[in-house]
């Protein structure tokens, strides 16, 4: 058990996750803190009579160049530095003060969360990543980062020490994808109302005033922002050919992390170039889904001039009716491709994912036990089992394997 937790910080929904892991029955002794990441957050928990902090930029030390917060363009290679410096002093300053015995880094990707990573490696201090479960009412979490950067990735073994009931889990795997076929809502998807509108103006607001006081704040953006915030233009769709046997490759947006750390090409038109001599060399026809969430504006016309070109299909049906229908599917490495396993769907990843390495026991083995059993938007009390779970699975690179189930 932990007593004194650090908790990164980026946005209000990880701040209510968390509120409720540690409002669970068996968290009462431990104390959180927190370390936000742009000035917005700051001062939002600072309103909630939060213990938070808010490093300033320093000079002196690198981040390394393939950080997340970089290859998407959110700061140059000089601001990563300033910001990975500024909180490099900050918890090297202050970790002796307040004795934290773990770090909480959601995605674990941007400069200020390298920074107390590699500071936290140094000195032995246990680390807990978490993110979006991609099955409903799951949340994941691993003690050495998220996707490819995580445990789970290097020792996917691990999933073999898990007790496995296969007809339990088929049983459910039956459900949830019966009810997908009926409804299935991608929870990304952008809605361009005045709410978003507005929270991107304060956000640039927020940016400016980190760079006029000198805050290491992880964004850098200008009033020029805004002008990219728009949905792209939609791309004109084709009428499905259920009858026609067809390889399915859903498209993910184009700046997801997913493409940019865990794809070699990086780019997910090059992932459906792959998609299209795959169809070719397989015979299959191609059924491609565009993401609801892309705001590119490139997109829908490279879209075009490649269907034009090779004669593939641009739909908008259910992506469970798209899977379920499938001959095969292709993917870089998005929950689809798990998805396309839940429905026993032959599936090829482009991307490195640990999805690839799933048998049928592991992704039971995965969804029932190393997910944890907790939705990470909703209001519930955290329960006392998935708390400790959550706590245990920051050791688990040191835990005895026996002893995991």
């Amino acid at each position: 058990m932990y007593s004194h937790v650090l908790i990164n910080i980026s946005n209000p929904e990880d701040y209510r996750f968390f509120k409720r892991v540690f409002a669970a029955p068996n968290a009462k002794g431990c104390r959180i803190d927190f370390v936000a990441n742009n000035l917005i957050m700051y001062v939002y928990l600072k309103l909630k009579r939060e213990t938070v902090f808010m490093p300033r930029r320093r000079q002196g030390r690198t981040c390394r160049e393939n950080n997340f917060s970089i290859l998407t363009g959110r700061l140059t290679p000089a601001q990563a530095n300033r910001v990975y410096s500024g909180f490099f002093e900050f918890i090297e300053r202050e970790q002796p003060k307040h004795g934290w015995d773990l770090y909480i880094l959601p995605s674990g990707r941007l400069a200020s969360q390298s920074a107390l990573a590699d500071f936290a490696r140094v000195h032995g201090i246990d680390l807990l990543y978490t993110g979006y479960g991609n099955i409903g009412n799951k949340t994941f979490a691993d003690p050495q980062g998220t996707d490819m950067q995580s445990y789970l990735y290097d020792h996917v073994e691990v999933l073999d020490t898990y007790p496995v009931d296969l007809e339990a889990f088929r049983h459910w795997k039956r459900e949830y994808t019966t009810a997908r076929m009926k409804k299935h809502v991608i929870g990304q998807a952008r809605k361009l109302d005045f709410k978003t509108v507005l929270q991107k103006f304060v956000q640039v607001v927020g940016c400016r005033l980190e760079a006029l006081l000198g805050y290491a704040g992880e964004n850098a953006y200008g009033f020029d922002e805004l002008s990219k915030l728009r949905k792209a233009d939609d791309v004109a769709l084709d009428s499905m050919a259920w009858d026609t046997p067809y390889l399915f490759f859903p498209m993910q947006v184009s700046t997801d992390a997913q493409i940019i750390l865990n794809y070699h090409k990086e780019s997910v038109i090059d992932g459906l170039k792959d998609a299209i001599a795959m169809a070719r060399e397989k015979g299959l026809k191609l059924v491609i889904k565009p993401h609801p969430a892309e705001i590119n504006q490139a997109i829908p016309s490279i879209l075009s001039r490649l269907r034009d070109e090779h004669g593939f299909l641009i739909v908008n049906e259910n992506t469970f009716q798209l899977l379920d229908k499938a001959a095969e599917v292709v993917t870089i490495n998005s929950t689809v491709g798990l998805e396309a396993r839940l429905l026993d769907k032959p599936v090829t990843f482009l991307g490195n994912t640990f999805y690839a390495q799933f048998s049928e026991s592991r992704l039971a083995a995965y969804i029932d036990h190393y997910l944890v059993n907790e939705d990470y938007f909703q209001d519930t009390p955290f329960s006392e089992a998935n708390f400790a779970k959550l706590m245990e699975r920051a050791r688990l690179h040191v835990l005895d394997r026996s002893k995991v189930a």
